[in-house]
């Protein structure tokens, strides 16, 4: 549906405003909740794996940082950027596809008729989701730099990149399929970037040189962008949806 066809819509099917709505919300007895009890509630409903999943690749990190005796025959410093690279892309995975759980479940006209929005329950949802990967993600990079051999700088670009692949490439592909069609997809790419960072560690010498850096972070940078692009255009299509359910009401 182009751009011009739905300015026609709206504008045919224009919804007359409410008359005495304020007085009758006033009047009218149900449940009030506050939006931080709506996030904390929101807390809850995030699935465990998420919970499991963060819990055990902070707890690689701790055996990666702080090496065991049984251990230090097989960690090196170019295994410590490969173990932690390669087990985030599904760390990222889960995440993203978190997010499109209702679309996922059929439950988007559901949530988008409660009284918090859809896109209000999505962005609930984006910023829970945030603050845990980035607390798992900072006490990551803590562990792996101390024992790291590059520059903290290095250290970040280094771990965070496939992670940020796989969120740009998963939010892609759900903005693109729907369902769970879109789910095996984001499976897919995280195992390939996830096979990549394993691959990548028989070359890190080269791959991770100084010399490379600026590449590293070109990449950074436009992954960023990808998922500030994505993220805009989820929020417009969750619009876009509460616009179509509001002529059914």
């Amino acid at each position: 549906m182009n751009g011009k066809l739905k300015k026609e819509l709206k504008t045919a099917f224009r919804v007359p405003p409410p008359v005495d709505k304020e007085r009758f919300l006033k009047q009218l007895h149900y449940p009030k909740i506050t939006y931080r009890e709506f996030l904390l509630a929101q807390l809850c409903y995030i699935r465990k794996r998420i919970w499991i999943a963060s819990a055990l690749i902070i707890l690689l990190g701790c055996i990666t940082a702080f090496r065991l005796p049984m251990l230090q025959y097989w960690i090196t410093d170019g295994l410590n950027i490969w173990s932690i690279s390669a087990a985030l892309p599904f760390l990222a995975m889960i995440t993203i596809t978190e997010v499109y759980r209702s679309p996922a479940c059929k439950m988007a006209e559901l949530e988008g008729s409660c009284r918090f929005s859809l896109p209000q329950i999505v962005m609930a949802r984006i910023s829970i989701l945030g603050v845990v990967s980035s607390a798992v993600l900072i006490l990551l990079l803590i562990f792996i730099n101390r024992v790291s051999a590059y520059s903290l700088l290095q250290t970040i670009v280094y771990v965070l990149i496939p992670y940020l692949v796989v969120c740009a490439a998963c939010l892609c592909l759900l903005n693109q399929t729907h369902g769970s069609d879109g789910i095996y997809a984001c499976a897919v790419a995280a195992g390939l970037v996830s096979v990549i960072s394993i691959l990548c560690e028989s070359q890190a010498t080269v791959l991770y040189s100084y010399a490379n850096l600026n590449g590293w972070l070109a990449l950074f940078a436009g992954c960023l962008v990808l998922i500030g692009f994505q993220l805009h255009k989820l929020v417009k299509q969750l619009e876009e949806k509460q616009w179509n359910l509001s002529l059914t009401e």
